[in-house]
Order: C-alpha cells, then sequence, then structure tokens
C-alpha cells in the first residue's frame, strides 16, 4: 500500500461518540457532544476545547454522565454538538430524557444504552496544546441497558450502533 505523506490541521481517526451529561452550576441539565475519551479500568479521560461551556461547568460541579449514542440520536447528537448550553436548555429542546444518578449529581440519557457515572478528579491544561482541556475522572458507576445484556449481565457486542467521528480539518463525518 502506497502512503501519502500529508498536513492535516488535525485528524480524529474514528472516535466513539458520546453524549456528557451534567447539572450545571445552577443544577440545569444540560449536555454535550464529545468524540475526545477513552476508559482505562476506573480512569476516564475527556479532552474538550477549552472555551466550551460543558468544560468550564464541569470543571466547577465535578459530576457528569458518559452516555453512549446509538446512531438512532443522530439528530440529538448534531443538536447537542452545534449549539451551547449558555445559549439554551439543550435537555428542552431534543428527545432526550435526563434521569438523575443515584450515586453522583449529574443526570444520565434514557435513550443511550449505556451510562457511565464520573467525578472529575484532575484538569489538565498544558502550555504545550493552548485551548485544550482534559478532564480526568473516577469512574463512580456503569450502567448498561437490559436489552444490550446476556443472561449473565455480560454485553451484548452485536446490539450496538454506535458512532464513529472522523475528522481531517476539513472533511467531517459520522460512520
Amino acid at each position: 500500500m502506497k502512503k501519502v505523506r500529508v498536513n492535516y490541521e488535525k485528524m480524529y481517526y474514528g472516535f466513539p461518540v458520546v453524549l456528557i451529561s451534567y447539572y450545571d452550576k445552577e443544577g440545569i441539565a444540560n449536555v454535550t457532544t464529545l468524540s475526545s475519551t477513552y476508559t482505562l479500568k476506573d480512569m476516564v479521560m475527556l479532552g474538550f476545547s477549552s472555551k466550551g461551556y460543558a468544560v468550564s461547568q464541569i470543571k466547577e460541579v465535578s459530576d457528569f454522565v458518559i452516555n453512549i449514542a446509538d446512531s438512532k440520536l443522530m439528530e440529538e447528537i448534531e443538536f447537542c454538538g452545534k449549539n451551547t448550553g449558555a445559549e439554551c436548555k439543550k435537555f428542552d429542546r431534543v428527545n432526550l430524557t435526563p434521569v438523575p444518578s443515584e450515586i453522583i449529581n449529574a443526570p444520565s440519557i434514557a435513550e443511550c444504552p449505556v451510562s457511565i457515572e464520573c467525578t472529575l478528579t484532575d484538569v489538565i491544561e498544558s502550555p504545550h496544546y493552548k485551548g485544550i482541556t482534559n478532564i480526568l475522572a473516577t469512574i463512580k458507576g456503569r450502567l448498561v441497558s437490559e436489552t444490550h445484556l446476556d443472561e449473565n449481565a455480560n454485553i451484548i457486542i452485536e446490539k450496538f450502533n454506535n458512532i464513529s467521528y472522523f475528522n481531517d480539518g476539513v472533511n467531517r463525518g459520522f460512520k
């Protein structure tokens, strides 16, 4: 396979799209779309633009939920990614239902098959990467839809229809 050197501004190579839900400092449920995230055991890392409303609120309130979105939620994903919680209450504008958590102070989203409840531990803002804020958090709980589990409570991978995000700085898309 012949390869060509490219000089992209950025390159997202298929990150899972998630919806991050939280209560803002006024206690209002809000949600944003995110694709820069990974987990290892009980640790999770999220990458945000430093200017965003969601990251500013999470830095203050500490608790949030990572909701694994299904492809049926594309309209909601697009809306939550293009609009800021500083200007609108997104749960009032989309077909998503916030559900209060039993263990943290953040809502999960009823329409998402997986919700991961988290509490902020560290905020990383490096002078080497201006404009980027990384949130490091501890996973406090995991919720999975019964329809996505077998009789032994193991995940049925085939049930998932996750969305991946790709971007080369010019072209942007979901798969």
